[in-house]
């Protein structure tokens, strides 16, 4: 992640409050965040410090062995033809809150 995908959409966003016995708990969007593989966290505000200092984030859910499903369908081109691959924008797959 860097700074320009902060202007992007978030997946959610996330009033946060002031929690100094670090009880308080924010529930995602089940359907968004379900089989993810990598998390970025993006914090724009704090509640007016200079600096923002993060002790502890807890993440629940549950824990899945990795999986590696092999090729089962390709093709193989002796020599790549750009004009056969036109792509408007190539768009990772990665889940962001802010």
């Amino acid at each position: 992640m860097s700074f320009d995908d902060t202007a992007r959409e978030p997946d959610q966003m996330f009033s946060l409050n002031r929690d100094l016995t670090g009880e308080l708990e924010y529930p995602t969007k089940i359907a968004r965040f379900s089989n993810i593989y990598h998390l970025s966290i993006h914090i724009s505000k704090n509640f007016g410090a200079e600096t923002t200092k993060i002790f502890y984030i807890g993440l629940r859910g549950e824990w899945t062995e990795a999986y590696r499903h092999e090729v089962t369908i390709c093709n193989y081109e002796a020599s790549a033809n750009p004009a056969d691959h036109k792509i408007d924008q190539i768009m990772p797959e990665t889940h962001f809150i802010s």
